[in-house]
């Protein structure tokens, strides 16, 4: 088995402190760290925050490798080690101490384009505007929405901003999924459900964007902007998973604990 770890960082200047102090730890212990990314490494390790960490599994297209986190950013959802924490997790991972969790992924299709997601899709305008949809759930209407937008959240990314606008919490175990309204304009004209929708993961939702809303509704994936003349979207759970590493079983509710509460 390769030695080869592939590092991550952000540019601030802590991170890179921590890079450095890293990657002499694992040197240390007979890893190598590599200059740039190697496919064929044992590990994907990321420093920094949770932007960091949707950046590398993206930049590395949602490899097998697996990926732990050292959290130097601000919240750190899905960072498990803290700076002061770095050797003892080098000598679990080489000890074999930690479980490999496989985390979803949604897969969206646009105009025959498929995207992949590790936290959410979201379905809003880009000028601040109303946006009217059709969803579908497994070829079935379920309702006409008018609102500020949609997410459609994995349950890892349901702590991120599917929380904040008041969607369930999914422990990141789970394989479905949640739809949660971005402040839902009810009314008997539109009939649209506002509260979340947790969705098995065999569910496939379809949403198709009215026409008087096409030039200004957007598709964002993971935080980035996508803009298309066809304005029907599929999302469903991906085949692919992400790795990850899990040192401690109920770091997920001390995050819950420590981070959002």
């Amino acid at each position: 088995m390769t030695n080869v770890i592939n590092i991550f960082k952000n540019r601030s200047k802590f991170s890179k402190s921590i890079f450095y102090k890293t990657k002499q730890l694992l040197e240390k212990h007979g890893y190598v760290v590599s200059n740039s990314y190697d496919k064929n490494a044992v590990l994907n390790l990321v420093i920094g925050g949770d932007g960091t960490f949707l950046k590398a599994v993206h930049d590395t297209n949602f490899t097998s490798i697996p990926f732990i986190g050292i959290n130097t950013g601000h919240l750190g959802f899905y960072q498990e080690v803290e700076v002061n924490e770095i050797e003892d997790f080098i000598l679990a991972f080489k000890n074999g101490q930690y479980q490999m969790q496989e985390l979803t992924i949604l897969q969206s299709t646009v105009n025959k384009r498929k995207i992949e997601s590790l936290n959410e899709v979201v379905v809003k305008s880009n000028k601040n505007q109303i946006v009217r949809l059709k969803v579908f759930i497994d070829g079935n209407f379920v309702e006409n929405f008018s609102g500020d937008g949609l997410i459609i959240a994995t349950p890892h990314g349901s702590t991120a901003y599917n929380l904040s606008c008041g969607g369930s919490i999914l422990h990141q175990s789970l394989k479905g999924y949640s739809l949660t309204p971005i402040a839902p304009i009810y009314s008997n004209l539109n009939n649209a459900i506002i509260s979340p929708i947790v969705l098995p993961e065999d569910a496939s939702i379809d949403i198709v964007v009215s026409k008087r809303d096409n030039y200004h509704t957007v598709f964002i994936f993971d935080g980035k902007e996508y803009s298309t003349k066809d304005y029907k979207i599929n999302i469903k759970v991906s085949k692919n998973t992400i790795k990850k590493l899990i040192l401690d079983k109920n770091h997920y509710w001390s995050n819950i604990k420590n981070k959002l509460i």
